[in-house]
């Protein structure tokens, strides 16, 4: 698990991106590999740098940097341009993001225009292989979300935040829970002197009638493409000889457990908290928690626990022989879905069994 960094309130500035064409610098010897792209986004990050030098005025960011290729070193935009190049594959013609792009809200217009020119490409407007097209429909596939919207941030998703200025700054979602968001980012950092790099922070997310706010975001970027960069490819085992056996699968929005008999069972009886426990402690060590909080699935499966031993719809005497619990990152928690008996293989939501990103009931 990521180390957690304390933070002060900070402000920052997101160099441009590109003004002109220059040439893949490498990049400097004088810095500081924070996190390495197997420590975060599931093992299928990016290495994550800050200069061996911080701000010396309590700015709270470091603002000349040389160029390293996708953007300025050490920059914001830097970590999330790159990333998104070399694990996804968005690239203009440039070899990176189009020109236009000098702070991360400029991505969002790049977006926008890529949507454009498909559209007229596919109304017969446009020539497939029109020159301004081509620097902008690598991106096509990509939803900005504004601040507020229905769909709440995603793991994988980038953020678009503002600071000083409207949008200088992005980062990226590394794990949801609850009422958080975990995130990585490049060239924040404290106020204090001497500085220290924030790699790591929390944001908290506040939910209305099914839409979603992050203070002082914009937004956020989705990209289909991630799922499959992060999402595991099948379902994955567990054991534990006091509880049962089963699987468990995570997507973008939730992480599902298939339990069988033993499993349910246990958690119905009156031990089903320390059973709750253990689940969570052998999914966690088999990885399957990488992409929420610990704390935040072991109240959910508690929570569970609580639910079932007073409902006589998960009893093995009401004919269950399997059970399903899903775990969805944000919004409604908790929902389980019976095998056997009178709800055979229907989804049921557990109301008032929302958890928080620390494991509080919320």
């Amino acid at each position: 698990m990521i180390k957690r960094i304390g933070q002060s309130l900070l402000l920052v500035i997101c160099l441009s991106l590109i003004i002109s064409p220059r040439p893949v610098a490498a990049r400097p010897t004088g810095d500081q590999l924070l996190l390495r792209g197997t420590d975060w986004l599931a093992g299928k990050g990016v290495d994550v740098f800050y200069p061996d030098t911080g701000p010396t005025k309590g700015e709270g960011y470091v603002e000349v940097t040389p160029f390293c290729g996708y953007a300025y070193c050490f920059q914001c935009i830097e970590l999330t341009v790159r990333l998104y190049a070399e694990r996804l594959g968005y690239l203009s013609t440039n070899g990176r993001w189009p020109d236009s792009v000098s702070i991360p809200y400029d991505m969002i217009d790049v977006i926008n225009t890529a949507h454009d020119k498909q559209a007229s490409i596919k109304q017969g407007a446009l020539p497939v292989d029109d020159p301004e097209a081509v620097k902008y429909l690598p991106f096509a596939d990509l939803t900005f979300i504004p601040n507020g919207g229905v769909k709440p941030p995603r793991v994988g998703d980038l953020i678009i935040y503002t600071y000083r200025k409207k949008g200088d700054h992005i980062m990226v979602v590394n794990r949801v829970a609850g009422n958080k968001v975990e995130i990585v980012q490049q060239n924040i950092w404290t106020q204090t002197k001497p500085a220290t790099p924030i790699p790591v922070r929390l944001l908290n997310i506040a939910e209305s009638s099914g839409h979603y706010f992050i203070e002082n975001a914009e937004g956020w970027i989705h990209s289909p493409r991630m799922k499959a960069l992060i999402n595991p490819t099948q379902e994955q085992m567990f054991y534990d000889p006091g509880v049962g056996s089963g699987t468990w699968r995570w997507d973008e929005d939730a992480l599902t457990i298939y339990a069988d008999r033993s499993v349910a069972n246990a958690f119905s009886a009156s031990g089903g908290q320390e059973a709750a426990t253990k689940l969570s402690q052998q999914l966690f060590t088999a990885g399957a928690l990488v992409t929420t909080s610990d704390s935040y699935v072991r109240c959910a499966l508690m929570n569970a626990a609580n639910t079932m031993s007073g409902d006589i719809r998960f009893t093995s005497s009401f004919g269950l022989k399997g059970l399903d619990i899903r775990i969805q990152f944000v919004g409604d928690t908790l929902r389980l879905r019976p095998h056997g008996g009178k709800f055979d293989n229907q989804w049921i939501t557990i109301p008032n069994a929302q958890c928080g990103w620390e494991g509080n009931p919320i």
